[in-house]
């Protein structure tokens, strides 16, 4: 009887290695996803609070209170950067026009992945928000 050997212990190594790195990289997309859709929340809220504000300059206000209390202070790796800008109604006034929100959040790959990686992800978000035109 010859014996062939058993390559059973390398294979079950090799299998053990791959799904570690699979579960990594599950938990990773994760909170990638995860991230993204906090970003998403907070440019609606942050919009939804411009548009409610009476002139543009009360909106870069709300605006700007609505992330301050957002949790994204906290999970994005250096400051979070926002941007408003805000389309006129036909007539010209900023009852009846739309208010725009873009935030922005950078996050280390680290804090993704949950072991040592290299790099960042910058996550953006827009969202419109139209200003009520019988607003007093």
């Amino acid at each position: 009887m010859r014996d062939r050997g058993s390559a059973t212990a390398v294979e079950m190594l090799a299998v053990v290695m791959f799904g570690l790195v699979g579960l990594l990289f599950l938990g990773y997309l994760g909170r990638l996803h995860a991230a993204g859709i906090q970003v998403q929340n907070t440019s609606q809220a942050a919009a939804r609070a411009a548009s409610q504000a009476p002139d543009p300059d009360a909106a870069r206000v709300a605006m700007g209170s609505a992330l301050a209390t957002s949790s994204l202070t906290t999970r994005c790796d250096g400051a979070l950067s926002s941007a408003l800008s805000w389309a006129p109604s036909p007539t010209g006034t900023w009852q009846g026009g739309s208010v725009t929100v873009v935030v922005s959040c950078t996050l280390g790959n680290e804090s993704l992945a949950g072991v040592w990686a290299p790099g960042d992800r910058t996550i953006s978000s827009t969202d419109t928000q139209p200003v009520d035109r019988y607003q007093r």
